[in-house]
């Protein structure tokens, strides 16, 4: 299947065409503020988040983007951020229209596993534990998994990114777990509420659990 390319929600079948397009807005606003009210604020923060180390331009958060001339050539502009904290960066429009692919990276899978937690754990609590494919039972929580059957995890994940028309989160936040071991996880962020919620909406009307003992769930294929 051919290769497409996003900036956010918007698709484009070749990388000329996704960086044709970044320029066309770009030359048409020229030197300006794009504030957070400004109609293309979203543009511009979908565009930064195609940067391969879109984190450290974001820094502590986006005040607003700018754009200037290149003082080394006069016909062409460059795209800046203003942080909180006052400090700037600039950052390559070109690159960003170019070099990033819709992927669904390791961080996306765990913050969808975290979300839907709850009703795993809701699950576990309200059944016998006893292997659907081994028939043992033991009352070690410890012992048994809740695992997705017919669907899978990974194809409830595939069909919902599909479906969904929301944008697809690239930046989480981490939550520390505290047990016998210090876990970091990622979950999304409270602008992605609505990313969420609709995911665990959609997981929790269409999947299918069972029970499986510790042995079986990681000998499964």
């Amino acid at each position: 299947m051919k290769q497409k390319y996003y900036i956010g929600e918007l698709e484009f079948n070749t990388q000329k065409n996704c960086k044709d397009y970044t320029r066309s807005i770009i030359d048409e606003l020229g030197c300006c503020i794009i504030n957070k009210d400004n109609d293309n604020f979203i543009f511009f923060d979908n565009l930064i988040k195609n940067h391969y180390d879109c984190n450290n331009k974001i820094g502590i958060g986006i005040d607003y983007f700018f754009i200037k001339r290149n003082p080394m050539n006069n016909n062409s502009f460059e795209t800046w951020i203003k942080r909180l904290d006052g400090s700037e960066t600039d950052f390559s429009w070109a690159k960003c229209s170019i070099s990033k692919k819709r992927i669904i990276n390791d961080d996306l899978v765990i913050a969808m596993r975290t979300a839907i937690k709850d009703e795993i754990i809701s699950y576990k609590q309200r059944n016998r534990l006893i292997c659907n494919y081994c028939k043992t039972e033991n009352e070690n929580h410890e012992n048994y998994h809740v695992d997705h059957d017919n669907p899978s995890f990974k194809e409830l994940k595939d069909n919902f990114l599909q479906l969904t028309k929301k944008q697809i989160p690239l930046t989480f936040d981490d939550y520390f777990v505290f047990d016998c071991k210090r876990y970091n996880i990622r979950v999304f962020k409270d602008e992605d509420k609505d990313f969420k919620n609709d995911w665990v909406e959609y997981h929790n009307k269409n999947c299918n659990f069972q029970i499986l003992c510790r042995d079986c769930n990681l000998t499964k294929r």
